[in-house]
């Protein structure tokens, strides 16, 4: 039975009616906006029967009408064609007006400035509406096309202002959506900061809690230090004078040549000990770093064995560095053997040289390290790596995984040390089953005076000059005086240097201050020194000390107008340092 034309409209609206409410169960569910404003010109076509439908939004900065989405169209239309939000167009009369704009035939409507698109797709019949949005302006407007005459009546008309309406919720629900998601994203990303920001605070507060750690170990190490100094200068000086008094007993001569060792391992270890508390002095001076390298991997060869390949990448334009050199050959050897202790099955060492420059975001992660261009040394072995519990420990003094009596545990600390005084940096890093590299960055050269050099004479020489000796420690000062005299110097003695200054304005003469650096009063060593210059120019001065002091060792260097004697000393150096000073 034919339907009636009541019963088909009642139909038509009746789908119209499930197509809006299809439209809005989709539109609750999707956030993604274009995939709202695509199923919309879809839907929008199916339920007025119509081959074309848009989307055209509204740019407020170009005042015109963009086609965002649509149903229907050939490529380039979508995203491409605009139309001017003014009375020239069908949409833009809708804009404009806010009210619906039905054209049944453009072929008689000659009022429009049409974009070309719509005879090549044959348009002939439009119908617009505004969908509504959030301020003062419509979102956009909603367009069905025809390639037919065709005229909308009130029921159209009514479907394509409702499904208008429902779009504009969704549009606003959507755009909320966006709106929130971004917040989102936004709180996401200052957490992110923030944790990142929390983690980069706990690793410098880590770094500084390590070096202050470092340094006052490093101030308890080198008063430990100075105190052994004190003690071995006596026993190695005193082992010589008995093993020359048993040279004629061999058992005893035995037993004094042990003990003369052991105070010489002793010595040794002070000595890595004061590097590591970077007290030691240092005599820095233009090196090539590259040559020096070159110089060491021969000693090293042999040293790490044949199971170890040495490789060598040395950058051909890499600076001098302002370095002690025999400290960075002591330095490249530690670190070198502990390298062939890490592959005891084989393995590479690959020593690289470049110049580097370490920026301000390095500095950031790294608190101990300044700013600038450096020479860089790396060492690289393919060993068994150090864990992460581990490797935060491995500069500190005695600190070693090595079996009982294969390490002293001072290797890298005095590497540490030595890098440090020095006024470089030194960074380590390490993979459990890959290897270790550690990078040392060396400070580059630039003109400084060059340390005071020593005269070396032949033998023991001795003199009739009289020597001032300025010395707290009892044991210490009996010895030297002993020393002295027996290289036939007049010695004079006095414990601080308010005596020292009584004696020097005596009527005594006097022709070398020999004084300790560390006093006990008002007055160090240097300032003795300038004190007694002042009230006898010709003076000579020779210091020694168990460690340096900032008053002759400025950052690590030593004064170019300064003679050292650094304890514990034998005979031999005191003969030579007291002619090297009387000469200076």
């Amino acid at each position: 039975m034919p339907m009636t034309d009541a019963a088909a409209q009642v139909q038509k609206l009746l789908l119209q009616q499930e197509a809006i409410a299809r439209f809005g169960s989709f539109a609750l569910r999707e956030r993604d906006l274009m995939n709202i404003l695509t199923e919309a010109a879809r839907v929008c076509a199916k339920g007025l029967n119509v081959p074309f439908s848009k989307v055209c939004r509204y740019r407020a900065e170009q005042n015109d009408l963009l086609i965002v989405a649509g149903y229907g169209w050939q490529d380039g239309v979508i995203g491409r064609v605009v139309s001017r939000a003014d009375l020239s167009s069908p949409q833009g009369r809708a804009f404009t007006t806010g009210a619906p704009s039905i054209c049944g035939d453009l072929r008689k409507d000659r009022g429009y400035d049409l974009p070309p698109f719509y005879a090549e797709h044959g348009i002939v019949s439009t119908a617009d509406v505004i969908i509504k949005g959030g301020g003062d302006k419509p979102f956009g407007v909603l367009e069905i096309d025809n390639d037919q005459p065709h005229d909308y009546d009130e029921h159209d008309i009514n479907f394509l202002t409702g499904f208008a309406n429902v779009l504009a919720e969704a549009v606003a629900s959507a755009s909320r959506g966006e709106a929130l998601q971004i917040t989102v994203d936004r709180m996401k990303a200052i957490v992110e900061e923030k944790d990142h920001l929390l983690f980069e605070k706990g690793q410098a507060d880590l770094q500084l809690r390590q070096a202050q750690k470092m340094e006052a170990v490093g101030q308890l190490t080198g008063g430990v230090a100075h105190d052994l100094n004190n003690i071995l200068t006596v026993i190695i000086g005193t082992i010589e004078i008995l093993s020359e008094a048993v040279a004629d007993r061999p058992s005893l001569a035995a037993v004094a040549k042990m003990i003369d060792e052991a105070a010489a391992r002793g010595a040794d270890l002070t000595q890595r000990l004061l590097a590591f508390a970077r007290k030691q002095a240092l005599q820095p001076r233009q090196v090539d770093v590259n040559s020096l390298v070159t110089e060491s991997a021969k000693l090293l060869r042999p040293a790490l064995g044949e199971h170890i390949e040495l490789h060598m990448k040395l950058a051909g334009d890499t600076s001098h560095a302002l370095i002690d050199p025999s400290q960075l050959n002591n330095a490249l050897l530690n670190l070198a053997l502990n390298a062939r202790d890490a592959m005891p099955d084989g393995g590479k060492l690959i020593i690289e040289t470049a110049n580097v420059v370490l920026d301000d975001s390095y500095v950031s992660m790294n608190s101990d390290a300044i700013a600038g261009d450096y020479v860089m040394v790396a060492l690289t072995d393919s060993g068994h790596g150090i864990p992460a519990g581990i490797l935060e420990h491995v500069f500190e003094p005695f600190f070693t995984t090595k079996d009982v009596d294969k390490g002293s545990g001072l290797g890298l600390s005095m590497v540490y040390g030595f890098v440090k005084q020095s006024d470089g940096h030194i960074k380590i890093y390490s993979e459990v089953g890959l290897g270790t590299t550690v990078k040392i960055y060396l400070p580059l050269a630039t003109d400084t005076a060059k340390p005071v050099e020593v005269r070396t004479t032949q033998g023991i020489q001795g003199g009739d000059e009289t020597i001032l000796v300025v010395e707290d420690d009892p044991l210490v000062r009996t010895f030297v005086m002993g020393q002295i005299k027996s290289l036939g110097y007049a010695a004079l003695a006095a414990v601080n240097a308010d005596e020292a200054l009584t004696v020097i304005d005596g009527p005594q003469e006097i022709d070398l201050l020999f004084t300790d650096m560390i006093m006990p009063g008002p007055m160090n060593g240097r300032q003795l020194a300038d004190a007694a210059l002042r009230r006898r120019a010709e003076l000579k001065v020779l210091f020694t000390s168990g460690y340096s002091q900032e008053a002759i060792i400025h950052h690590g260097h030593l004064d170019a107008d300064v003679l050292l004697l650094a304890k514990p000393y034998r005979i031999s150096d005191l003969a030579r340092m007291l002619r090297a000073a009387l000469a200076a």
